[in-house]
């Protein structure tokens, strides 16, 4: 009788492993994605004679359509299940993908990107909740600290990807949507935990699922607000230091290595002394490292270890705050609370730019750096209620 629980066991974990294989693969590929087409969407368009304002719009629809469809995703997910949601909105990108070579103009993009960001969205509040339904609390940290490692890297890989196969033509296009389909190959033999008991879908309750966990919304809105702020703008503002373009292209290439580096790192840091702790630390250093840019920008030995570093602890925000929603919400509302997570993260992703911009042109150029080192500060006000419950 003693024999038959590990045997009982093994096909447990296997089946487990193969699961977080498939995520972890279905992630790549959909931050592959993600890398690979906005520059791709740029290039086509601008040779098509559309207006900068046109590419951006085409590009950030995306965003906005996660925000808009976020209300439909918590019940599509439990009517379809984590492993059909995902494949659904992996098959839809393809889709999309294989039809913009079609109609490469900004009127026909524009609602393919709309409905490629709704089906993006669907995968990525999926993955996460599967991949926080496949974690232990005591493993949470690490597991989510790979898959932010998983993606990152695929977001990576989308410009050197597009290097290889050109920007005209089917063939980008056409190598995007085999890419995704390889990605999602491993989900054919995983298995979806099983279903969480169904809910109300009140989304009244929205608003206290974000009361409830005042620290983990904000570090979402913080992790949106400084990323895109970054990104968008931190060329810019080399640029008035006196950089050329390459040298202020290679400071975000490096602040992005940071997330690939550093967050399996700062998930077993938060396995071991606490997300929360850890989260803090978080906060410290990207209050400080935007302080420190302008001193060592004109020194790439010392702006660059600043910038891994700095990157890296800024999507610890992200990580961290996916993986105590883990720990703070039953299974059952896990799909509410992870939809407002990214509706939160998605809303400071799209505010970021806007408001960096803005303190960029109050002081020109430092008025970025004090933005960014500002932003974290505001995770103080949810220290107080940290001791919450989600039932209050």
């Amino acid at each position: 009788m003693t024999s038959v629980a590990p045997m009982r066991a093994l096909p447990q974990r296997g089946s487990h492993r193969l699961s977080l294989a498939a995520v972890f693969s279905a992630s790549f590929g959909v931050g592959l994605v993600i890398g690979f087409q906005p520059p791709l969407i740029a290039f086509v368009l601008e040779r098509g004679g559309a207006s900068s304002v046109e590419i951006g719009a085409v590009n950030s629809i995306s965003t906005l359509a996660v925000i808009l469809c976020g209300p439909f995703f918590p019940g599509a997910i439990r009517r379809l299940g984590l492993r059909r949601a995902t494949a659904l909105g992996m098959l839809v990108s393809m889709a999309m993908l294989l039809v913009m070579p079609l109609v490469p103009d900004f009127q026909g993009w524009l609602p393919l990107r709309f409905v490629t960001g709704c089906a993006l969205g669907l995968e990525w509040i999926a993955s996460e909740i599967w991949l926080n339904r496949l974690s232990s609390d005591e493993r949470r940290g690490t597991v989510m600290g790979t898959y932010a490692t998983v993606f990152a890297a695929g977001v990576m890989a989308g410009p050197l990807l597009l290097q290889v196969t050109g920007t005209s033509g089917w063939r980008p296009f056409g190598v995007g949507a085999l890419s995704l389909a390889l990605t999602a190959l491993p989900l054919l033999a995983a298995r979806d935990p099983p279903a969480a008991a169904a809910d109300s879908g009140d989304r009244r309750r929205w608003l206290r699922i974000a009361r409830a966990a005042p620290i983990v919304m904000l570090a979402a809105v913080i992790a949106g607000v400084v990323e895109s702020a970054y990104v968008a703008l931190l060329p810019v503002f080399a640029l008035l230091r006196g950089l050329d373009e390459h040298a202020s292209l290679r400071l975000v290439t490096v602040f992005l290595a940071g997330n690939v580096l550093l967050q399996v790192p700062i998930g077993r840091l938060g396995d071991r002394l606490g997300r929360q702790r850890v989260l803090a630390l978080c906060a410290v250093v990207c209050v400080v490292g935007p302080l420190l840019l302008s001193a060592t920008l004109g020194t790439p030995w010392l702006v660059w270890p600043l910038l891994l570093l700095w990157g890296g602890t800024m999507y610890g925000f992200y990580t961290q705050g996916i993986a105590m929603l883990g720990e703070r919400y039953p299974h059952a509302e896990l799909a509410d609370a992870n939809t407002v997570f990214v509706i939160v993260y998605c809303t400071g992703g799209i505010a970021g730019p806007l408001l960096g911009g803005m303190a960029m042109d109050y002081w020109t150029p430092n008025g970025l750096l004090v933005f960014l080192s500002i932003a974290p500060l505001l995770l103080a006000v949810g220290w107080p209620q940290r001791g919450r419950s989600i039932a209050s």
